[in-house]
């Protein structure tokens, strides 16, 4: 991508992601670029393939989805673990435009055929690798129930500190957050052994309901 169509994309993507698609006009987007209005139709085609491409950029950033090319006989354990750093890497890169996280929750609330589209090209192909890793390692066979709560379980917490840091600053304050979302190696790890242990908890509370024996009473 050029640098005009670049500095237009840009624009774009603030704009969209403080009005909405709807509201947002060629004409704002082009002046806030410092561009003539004929610029999106030249660099995009129309505002809404603009659209589209704001969206892609927000979430593909960290770029397509990859194979992770892991060596045979690579833990599942190891192979979760890169998978969940890569994850909250891609999530919390403080060099990513600060639109692109507003933009994507706009595109959730308000979904487009762009945000399908992101869904299907980039976001669910993500989601079968980290389905294929939980049932790996999971002690037992997984319902396709499980694996979907277990695989949104995991991506829930990167998605809070990337997505909720306004109300997580207020919680604990905003040296605190900020810390936490900042470090990433200690993030991840953090994920990988709450998902690694809640995996194992839930395998022995499901045996333990199966059998019949009663569970331990609440204190």
């Amino acid at each position: 991508m050029d640098d005009s169509s670049q500095k237009l994309l840009d624009a774009a993507g603030q704009v969209f992601a403080e009005k909405g698609f709807a509201a947002a006009t060629v004409r704002e987007i082009c002046s806030r670029a410092g561009m003539n209005v004929a610029a999106v139709n030249y660099h995009f085609g129309d505002k809404e393939r603009l659209y589209v491409e704001a969206i892609r950029a927000a979430e593909c950033a960290g770029g397509a989805p990859r194979d992770f090319n892991w060596p045979p006989g690579t833990p599942p354990e190891q192979k979760l673990t890169d998978y969940i750093h890569r994850m909250v890497s891609d999530m919390l890169d403080v060099h990513r435009p600060t639109w692109h996280a507003t933009l994507l929750m706009r595109a959730m609330l308000e979904p487009t055929q762009a945000c399908e589209d992101m869904v299907r090209d980039h976001i669910r192909p993500k989601f079968a690798i980290l389905e294929g890793l939980i049932a790996e390692i999971a002690p037992r066979k997984l319902t396709e129930t499980e694996l979907h709560l277990h695989a949104f379980s995991v991506v829930s917490q990167a998605l809070l500190y990337r997505f909720h840091r306004p109300v997580g600053r207020l919680i604990i304050g905003d040296a605190e957050f900020q810390g936490l979302a900042e470090n990433l190696e200690q993030l991840a790890s953090h994920i990988t052994r709450f998902t690694l242990f809640g995996l194992q908890g839930a395998a022995a509370g499901s045996a333990t309901a199966a059998s019949g024996e009663p569970q331990e009473a609440q204190r």
